[in-house]
């Protein structure tokens, strides 16, 4: 029997779940096992009545795609079981808000379970581990696709005052993943993985610059985790129209690998950057008009490429550039405040704008240090960059060999949006990335002008 990536990561962790890793930190992995293979809904019925006796109540979260697909199934093996049913919409897809959340919590209150499950990957998935946080009852997941990674994360995608964001949510102990099922998800559902783990390579150079300008605490193995697992998505790709059995298992490994990683370190930071701020923007605003590639997995997937072609002209203006300190912040004391100086379409999103600015700690102490500590840390910035750019251009090339929908143009974004999160990501999330590099150095221009020849040739 094959080993999977992720199995060799969580068997670092003792009995408890615990890991005291070289980075300083204890880590903690709360999902008990990984069910996989095609005894995956046999297993994980017998688990049940193990677990929770012959009479106990479930409280089953689908909707008619994954219920078609998976939840139909897995329930006929659980003929004593008292099962309650929610079955969502499948068109339009059910959106991840804290109203659905508040209403399918009550809901799991008047019916009182043992355990609730999710069939599902994505929005469900997020749904439940919130609810189950809220009404502090454990739950399960049964993945119906590889499309994204956080289903096996300790956070999940909730719209909260009209912007999509990662909450804390209660990791699923345990997650049942029949790879036959898998298989048969829409190929829209295997690009959208390949397009969420695509962002792994720019939050590793993110986290990294951030470890170097701001002493953000960095965990190399974490870190690892996630950006192996990108690679095993491009080995996925590469191997889909040879293997395509082959190439769902390793996805859903890769998957897997990424979200244990971010259960582990508590944070999506090893997983994304600005692409994921850029994709929970087009969320929010319902801007994608191609219903069928309107998965999140494909816009951060799009959005990674549009942030590769910035990165790339701001660390190659990079490489001979050598800040004027003194008159950068004198012209950081003449400039307007971002209340004063943001745009027009921005301001539906203010609240987001408002509670990711006042996190911050930023003045003109701040950007001296700021600017001390990139020039001392230039090459090290400069080396890293070099590299992980490189490696996803690779990546972007290959998915682009496969089909992947690249352009916002395919995906019918709407065009007063496409760009509206890239120019603005800095406002729209507090977490150091290359955005906030560029704003310290006085070089957004560069990154502005990149963005827009990037979705302008894409056309």
């Amino acid at each position: 029997m094959q080993s999977y990536y992720f199995q060799d990561f969580i068997s670092r962790f003792d009995a408890a779940g615990n890991l005291a890793c070289g980075c300083g930190q204890t880590h903690h992995i709360g999902t008990r096992a990984v069910l996989t293979g095609p005894d995956a809904f046999k297993d994980s019925a017998a688990l049940v009545a193990t677990e929770l006796g012959s009479s106990a109540r479930l409280w089953v979260l689908s909707d008619e795609n994954t219920e078609a697909a998976a939840g139909k199934k897995w329930k006929a093996g659980l003929p004593a079981t008292r099962i309650s049913a929610h079955i969502l919409p499948g068109h339009p897809r059910p959106a991840p808000t804290a109203e659905l959340v508040s209403a399918l919590a009550e809901e799991v209150r008047r019916v009182s379970p043992g355990l609730l499950v999710a069939v599902g990957s994505g929005v469900i998935s997020d749904l439940v581990k919130r609810v189950s946080l809220e009404v502090e009852i454990p739950n399960w997941c049964v993945a119906t696709a590889a499309s994204v990674d956080a289903y096996s994360s300790a956070t999940a995608a909730i719209e909260v005052n009209g912007f999509h964001n990662a909450v804390p949510a209660q990791v699923s102990r345990i997650i049942v993943c029949d790879l036959d099922v898998i298989a048969k998800a829409p190929r829209e559902m295997f690009l959208a993985g390949l397009g969420d783990l695509l962002a792994k390579y720019l939050a590793f150079l993110d986290w990294n610059l951030s470890r170097i300008m701001t002493g953000e605490h960095y965990c190399p193995v974490i870190s690892g985790v996630a950006l192996e697992s990108a690679r095993s998505a491009l080995t996925a790709a590469k191997t889909l129209s040879g293997d395509p059995g082959e190439a769902v298992r390793t996805l859903t490994d890769a998957a897997l690998s990424s979200g244990f990683a971010m259960q582990a370190f508590a944070s999506s930071r090893s997983a994304a950057s600005v692409e994921h701020t850029m994709a929970h923007l087009w969320e929010t605003a319902d801007a994608v008009r191609n219903a069928r590639l309107d998965l999140h997995g494909i816009l951060a997937g799009a959005a990674s490429r549009i942030v590769l072609c910035g990165y790339k002209a701001l660390y190659a203006r990079l490489e001979d550039f050598e800040p004027d300190d003194t008159a950068r912040l004198i012209a950081y004391a003449r400039e307007a405040s971002w209340q004063d100086s943001m745009e027009e379409g921005l301001l539906p999103f203010i609240a987001k704008v408002r509670e990711e600015m006042e996190a911050r700690t930023f003045d003109k102490d701040v950007l001296a240090q700021r600017l001390s500590t990139f020039h001392t840390g230039k090459t090290e910035i400069l080396a890293l960059a070099r590299s992980t750019l490189e490696e996803l251009a690779g990546a972007v090339t290959t998915l682009e060999g496969i089909g992947y929908p690249f352009s916002p143009a395919e995906l019918c974004i709407d065009v007063s949006y496409v760009l509206l999160p890239f120019r603005n990501a800095r406002l729209l999330r507090k977490r150091y990335t290359g955005f906030d590099l560029a704003y310290e150095l006085g070089l957004e221009n560069v990154l502005a002008e990149a963005g827009a020849a990037c979705v302008e040739a894409a056309r």
